[in-house]
């Protein structure tokens, strides 16, 4: 009898063991989904040594078994978006009333956030991220002084068209300077210069903007081109960084060795520094893939928000300063990536053309207010 009650027991016991492991093994699974794409927006590039920084990519790895990993996740996840967008009937979703209060500051936001970045970056003499170190030769000055310049104009939003056209030309005057891959991993800032220079920051004088107007026949292309470019930019650093180039994560982990926590966190001695690096890769680049294809891009977006914001108390501020322009695109991609018709042109070009511009102008130089203050002298007098 004593021997039946202690098996039943026993019985129990490992029933609640088997229990609490699974609810272990999920919570796991989800903490695990939460934490790797947050791994896989960091840029290791940007935290491994110097001489690491510009290691090109090993192009015989293309074949290894990340590649197809990437190809299958990609197309599993986007079998589900699709399913999702034909059951909820739009590509908008979700759609809460908060976008609308957050709409007309899109370009605004994605301009300052670049300015302020590209501020920064040009004070470290580099082109746009750290490890675009600028040699001390005129081409590398002249290349500091231009982001500058876009700077001005993004942060000020004074010829903010102007400093687009002047972003488009410094990306493309860093391939005398940099590897072609080095440089094809800052495509979004191509993308960034397209988006700012037909949406447009601020409202321009009536006669530029009537030579504007036929902008507003090219804002969704223009968002598609950012968000086109931006997923080719993650796709890039993904096999460039990670998946094609083995040294660069464990390199980083070395430094930073409780990002990988799958070792860290779930004691999984096995997952070594370069498997860790192939799965956060495969992420990225799945990501960068999903941005692409355009599907439910405000619930792609909405996936990417707290994983690319994670990482910014756990590294340098470099970290926060390199991501800011990343920040601004999914800010704006979130209101119009899906689609949606920005519109900007009834908001940059119509108060130029309609009158307001010139009312704003009186109201900033004060001329109102001794306006109206002659009309109350002149009513004073009246009476």
């Amino acid at each position: 009898m004593q021997r039946g009650c202690a098996g039943k027991g026993r019985f129990r016991s490992d029933k609640r063991l088997a229990s609490f492991r699974r609810r272990w093994s999920v919570a796991g699974i989800g903490l695990l989904a939460a934490l790797l794409p947050a791994i896989a927006s960091a840029h290791v590039r940007w935290f491994v040594p110097e001489e690491q920084q510009l290691q090109l990519p090993d192009w015989s790895l293309l074949a290894r078994w990340p590649t197809l990993a990437v190809l299958g996740l990609s197309l599993a996840l986007w079998l589900v978006l699709k399913g999702l967008e034909r059951l909820v009937g739009t590509p908008h979703f979700p759609n809460p009333p908060l976008l609308a209060h957050m709409e007309p500051h899109a370009t605004t936001v994605l301009a300052l956030q670049t300015g302020i970045s590209l501020v920064w970056f040009a004070y470290q003499r580099a082109l746009f991220v750290s490890p675009l170190a600028l040699p001390p030769t005129w081409l590398g000055w002249l290349l500091v002084v231009l982001q500058l310049a876009v700077a001005f104009t993004f942060i000020t939003s004074l010829f903010d068209r102007a400093g687009a056209a002047l972003l488009a030309l410094v990306f493309f005057l860093g391939f005398a300077v940099f590897p072609p891959n080095a440089m094809l991993e800052q495509l979004l800032y191509l993308g960034i210069a397209v988006v700012v220079f037909v949406l447009g920051v601020t409202v321009p004088p009536a006669r530029v903007a009537r030579r504007l107007l036929p902008l507003a026949r090219y804002e969704r292309q223009a968002v598609s081109t950012l968000r086109v470019l931006t997923g080719c930019s993650l796709v890039i650093v993904a096999f460039s960084e990670k998946l094609l180039n083995p040294d660069l994560s464990p390199a980083f982990l070395r430094e930073y060795p409780h990002f990988n926590v799958l070792r860290s966190l779930f004691g999984w001695s096995w997952v070594s520094d370069r498997l860790f690096g192939d799965l956060a890769g495969i992420v990225e680049a799945t990501i960068g893939l999903l941005l692409i294809s355009g599907v439910l891009t405000r619930v792609v977006i909405l996936a990417m928000w707290v994983p690319f914001n994670l990482t910014v108390p756990l590294l340098p501020p470099i970290e926060l300063l390199g991501h800011l322009p990343i920040f601004g695109i999914m800010y704006l991609l979130l209101l119009y990536g899906s689609g949606v018709a920005p519109e900007t042109a009834a908001r940059r070009l119509q108060p130029a053309l309609t009158g307001e511009l010139e009312a704003t102008r009186r109201r900033i130089r004060g001329e109102d207010d001794a306006h109206a203050a002659d009309q109350g002298t002149t009513a004073s007098s009246a009476g």
